[in-house]
């Protein structure tokens, strides 16, 4: 049976109809060399996006939003920070966006441990939180861009093109919330008191606003009760607080504040 060559079609519609002609044109044709490592796949591959949110919806909506804008290529999901860092080792994506609150951490420790594992992936952080001190952290962390929740669609396709290209970006909504705070002079009493907090003490702080324990919070943290309890005793020293009560009413008042805040901006 006599077999047609791959390149038959190709050259007859060239003026070359012989497919003996066109397996002589394969063997003849020299290739030039492809540098060492070169891949057309790995090129012209979509930029892989790790979406981490405490939010099913938020979560659902992204990967659509991500699918049919053609341009990027969802690779894994999490509402967990632990699952989360699983992925990211794993998948090793370009691009993550991740939200502040997550199932057994925070988002900002997140992204320094993102940071840490690949130095060129880029985070960007969509929150319901708006305050100076949030987008503070959140960028001295590691992230490249902050957006609202309710912020438009397109802004945060614009913003991935835009941090991917190497720049840092603050949607609309966020720069006119933190101009507003400068102009007048917002950085509150309840903001300055835990400026002195590290990351992970503001963790355990808010955590504490939760309602957490000791015992509890070593659990969704990953810790030891004795980690904890270290941390505890830093925060008292530095909120010049007496007991363990007087840390949880403070810790509890605070994110009363900021949920408080949360409703004002989602109006």
């Amino acid at each position: 049976m006599r077999r047609q060559s791959p390149d038959g079609d190709l050259l007859a519609r060239s003026g070359n109809g012989s497919a003996k002609d066109g397996r002589s044109f394969s063997r003849s044709r020299r290739i030039p060399k492809r540098p060492k490592g070169f891949s057309p796949t790995r090129r012209n591959r979509s930029p892989r996006v790790l979406i981490v949110h405490s939010s099913p919806v938020t979560r659902l909506g992204l990967a659509i939003l991500l699918a049919d804008s053609g341009r990027f290529a969802v690779c894994a999901q999490a509402d967990a920070a632990s699952t989360a860092r699983e992925l990211f080792e794993q998948h090793q994506p370009e691009l993550v966006v991740t939200g502040l609150t997550l199932r057994g951490g925070d988002g900002i420790g997140l992204i320094k441990d993102f940071r840490k594992l690949r130095p060129t992936s880029r985070t960007l952080v969509l929150s319901k939180r708006d305050d100076a001190l949030a987008v503070q952290r959140a960028f001295r962390a590691g992230a490249r861009a902050y957006l609202m929740a309710g912020d438009e669609t397109a802004e945060i396709l614009e913003a991935l093109d835009r941090i991917l290209a190497g720049e840092l970006y603050a949607s609309v909504s966020v720069g006119r919330r933190l101009l507003e705070n400068l102009a007048g002079g917002q950085i509150r009493p309840h903001d300055s008191k835990v400026t002195s907090l590290s990351d992970r003490e503001l963790q355990v702080f808010s955590l504490f606003g939760r309602g957490f324990g000791a015992t509890r919070l070593a659990a969704e943290l990953h810790l030891s009760v004795k980690t904890i309890e270290t941390h505890q005793m830093r925060i008292k020293e530095k909120l010049g607080l007496q007991s363990a009560a007087e840390l949880s009413k403070e810790a509890s008042l605070w994110m009363s504040e900021v949920a408080r805040r949360e409703l004002a901006s989602a109006r």
